[in-house]
């Protein structure tokens, strides 16, 4: 049985985690895909102890799709940066 606290932390992973996937503002999916990642490894940990096995693989499959996001805004970053370059040297 959830006590309120427990309850709390479930909302509160699984609020960040959308937050972090469904975010629209680049600026700030960094540091939403932290927050999110954090959340998800303290209610890990609880989880863990109680055994509830449902939200345990709910966790594994956030916490990978935050890492699969971080992997694929890092390669779009990478692509972006030599089509700048490009851009400027075509200009000049």
């Amino acid at each position: 049985m959830n006590t309120d606290d427990e309850e709390v932390n479930l909302k509160a992973w699984r609020q960040l985690y959308e937050a972090a996937v469904l975010g629209l503002d680049p600026t700030k999916i960094q540091d939403r895909i932290e927050e999110a990642e954090k959340a998800i490894a303290k209610r890990a940990i609880a989880v863990m102890r109680e055994g509830g096995d449902a939200e345990r693989e709910a966790l594994a499959n956030a916490m990978q799709a935050l890492i699969d996001l971080k992997r694929d805004l890092t390669e779009r970053n990478r692509g972006t940066e030599p089509e700048k370059e490009n851009m400027r040297d075509t200009k000049t």
